[in-house]
C-alpha cells in the first residue's frame, strides 16, 4: 500500500471509495467527483499535511481529509473524514487511518496554535459499530448526538405564517451574502462546536459552491420598530441540492444546510416561517424530498421546530471527539 497525499485530481478516485463506501454502510453519503474537488480545493486545506490517500497499485483503497475552524477560539477544532472501501476492511486500514489522523491533527496544530486547546472530531453512525469500537480504541468519545431528518414534499405542507414584524425575501447574492454570513455566525454563537465562518469559508462552502439553490434559500428581515431596524436581516436559511444524491435514489432532494435566527428575534415564529417557505418552493421546483440536520440538544429547541414540520428521523450518529492540550512541542492528549 501506498500512503500519500491527495491531489484535486484525486477527486473521482475519492467519490468511488465514498460510493463503495455507502453500499456497505447506507448513510446517506452520496457525492460526486465534482463535489469532492470542491472539498480537495479548499483554500484553507492544506492537502501536503491534512490529507492522505492510501493506494493499492493505482486503485484508491481509503482516504483521509482533515478540515479546520481555522481559529482557536475557544477551541482549535480538526474535523476528520475517512473511507474506506468495504474490501480492504478487517485488515487494520481503518485503525492506520485514524493514527493517521491523530498525528496529522498534533503537527497541525503545533503549525497553526501550538498553545491552544485542540480537539479532533468524527461523526460516527450508530449503525456503524465497527467503526464505533475503532474510534474508542483511539482514545475519542461520543460527546454529541445528531440526527439527519427528512420529508416528503408531496401532499400538504406546513403553512407559511409570516409573523407580524417582518418580511420574507428570497436570497440575493448581491444583496444579502456577507449580512446572511453575519447572522449565521450570530446565530450559531451559542451552538455546540460551531465556529464563526470567514468570507473565503462561506463562500467556498455555503453561497459559493455549485450545490447551492438561491432560489430555494430565503432571509427574513425585521421592519419594524419592535422587531429592529428596518434593514437588518433577523434569520436565514439556505438550500443546498447534491445532484449525486439525486442519480444514487431517483429522489431530488433540497438539502437544508442553514437555518439561523439571531437570539434577539427566536420564539416569534421566524424559523418556522423560512422552512415553510423553503418546501413549498423545492415542492413547485419538482423537489421529492427534504432533508436537514440537527443537533439533539441544541438550544434553540430546532428538533421540535422540524419535527412539527413533519420531519422524521432517518439517521442518527455521534460526534466522537479526542481532546489535546496545547504546548505541542510537549503534546498532551486525552
Amino acid at each position: 500500500m501506498r500512503w500519500e497525499p491527495l491531489r484535486v485530481s484525486d477527486a473521482a478516485d475519492c467519490a468511488e471509495v465514498i460510493a463503495d463506501a455507502e453500499l456497505a454502510d447506507q448513510i446517506g453519503e452520496h457525492y460526486d467527483a465534482d463535489d469532492v474537488a470542491e472539498q480537495l480545493a479548499d483554500s484553507g486545506l492544506d492537502l501536503a499535511a491534512a490529507s492522505v490517500g492510501v493506494w493499492d497499485g493505482d486503485r484508491l483503497a481509503a482516504y483521509g481529509v482533515l478540515g479546520s475552524n481555522g481559529s482557536p477560539a475557544p477551541v482549535h477544532r480538526v474535523f476528520f473524514d475517512g473511507f474506506v472501501r468495504p474490501a480492504y476492511r478487517r485488515r487494520g486500514l481503518g485503525g492506520q487511518l485514524v493514527e493517521w489522523a491523530i498525528e496529522a491533527t498534533a503537527a497541525v496544530a503545533a503549525a497553526r496554535h501550538p498553545d491552544a486547546p485542540c480537539e479532533l472530531h468524527a461523526d460516527v453512525s450508530d449503525t456503524n459499530e465497527g467503526k464505533q469500537a475503532l474510534f474508542t480504541r483511539a482514545g475519542f468519545a461520543p460527546q454529541r448526538w445528531f440526527f439527519a431528518m427528512r420529508r416528503p414534499l408531496a401532499g400538504d405542507l406546513p403553512e407559511i405564517a409570516v409573523p407580524d414584524g417582518y418580511r420574507i425575501e428570497r436570497f440575493d447574492l448581491d444583496r444579502h451574502d456577507e449580512a446572511a454570513r453575519l447572522v449565521r455566525n450570530a446565530a450559531f454563537a451559542d451552538h455546540w462546536g460551531a465556529s464563526e465562518k470567514t468570507p473565503d469559508a462561506w463562500q467556498h462552502w455555503f453561497t459559493g459552491t455549485r450545490t447551492f439553490r438561491p432560489d430555494l434559500s430565503f432571509v427574513a428581515r425585521a421592519d419594524s420598530p419592535v422587531t429592529g431596524a428596518g434593514d437588518a436581516l433577523a434569520a436565514i436559511l439556505l438550500t443546498h441540492h447534491y445532484e449525486a444524491d439525486t442519480q444514487a435514489t431517483g429522489r431530488a432532494e433540497a438539502w437544508i444546510a442553514v437555518i439561523g435566527t439571531r437570539r434577539e428575534h427566536r420564539g416569534r415564529g421566524v424559523a418556522g416561517t423560512l422552512l415553510a417557505s423553503a418546501l413549498r418552493h423545492a415542492q413547485l421546483a419538482g423537489f421529492a424530498q427534504a432533508g436537514l440536520g440537527v443537533d439533539v440538544a441544541g438550544p434553540t429547541g430546532a428538533l421540535g421546530l422540524y419535527q412539527s414540520a413533519g420531519f422524521t428521523v432517518e439517521h442518527r450518529y455521534a460526534r466522537y471527539v479526542k481532546t489535546f492540550y496545547g504546548l505541542f512541542h510537549n503534546s498532551v492528549e486525552l
